[in-house]
């Protein structure tokens, strides 16, 4: 009555294309099979919904059914994140894991009362470390042109749990630098594979259709009268 959102996150696992290459994996025909459900019911449903708004959000919108794409009344394209939006995700996230490392006490009294008082469960970074220029140079990166604000911050909570199980429990420069260049590469290999796994699939889905068609000339030569 008072209407609703709804909203499908990585619609493209619900509403994919209909024809994908059949999979020998029961597991993954199971998956189309629930997409194709999913698809031949929000087409069903298209049109007669009343007053709801239906929200898809996708990073391979190539992946949508073209069912899909032709009913939605608007297509809005998110570009990637510029150098400054990185900055300000970068920092926002910082504060939010890290905080300044208190100066060491004097007396094992002091000791005792700061485990007392501290009640933040952030990574500590000394303060020898510039967080303002390390950041900066971080976002200002040619690797993280294609890097989401979710894979920002898991790279940002990388580097915090890198820093917990550190000799000393303390992010430094020397430690930023080290770990944000693996965890990036980390990132990229993991990329890499998603591409190269699409390009997987397009091939068997190619090989699918030829060897359809090698078998349907057969069965013609074998059955000609």
């Amino acid at each position: 009555k008072c209407g609703a959102v709804i909203i499908i996150d990585e619609a493209e696992c619900a509403v994919g294309k209909r024809g994908k290459t059949l999979q020998d994996d029961d597991q993954q025909q199971q998956q189309q099979d629930f997409s194709r459900d999913c698809l031949n019911v929000l087409l069903s449903l298209t049109g007669t919904m009343g007053n709801i708004m239906l929200i898809l959000t996708t990073t391979n919108p190539g992946e949508l059914d073209e069912a899909v794409l032709d009913r939605m009344d608007e297509i809005i394209h998110l570009p990637s994140l510029s150098s400054t939006e990185r900055t300000c995700l970068l920092q926002n996230h910082f504060s939010r894991l890290f905080e300044l490392a208190p100066e060491q006490p004097s007396s094992s009294i002091d000791r005792m009362l700061r485990a007392f008082r501290r009640s933040t469960n952030k990574a500590c970074y000394d303060n020898m470390f510039d967080v303002t220029r390390s950041i900066s140079s971080l976002s200002n990166t040619a690797d993280l042109d294609t890097f989401s604000g979710r894979e920002l911050e898991k790279l940002l909570q990388g580097v915090a749990y890198k820093t917990y199980a550190s000799d000393t429990g303390v992010l430094s420069q020397s430690l930023w630098d080290v770990e944000t260049r693996k965890l990036m590469t980390s990132f990229a290999a993991k990329q890499k594979g998603r591409s190269i796994e699409a390009n997987g699939s397009l091939r068997r889905t190619v090989k699918h259709e030829i060897g359809t068609v090698k078998a349907q000339k057969r069965n013609k030569i074998k059955y000609k009268p």
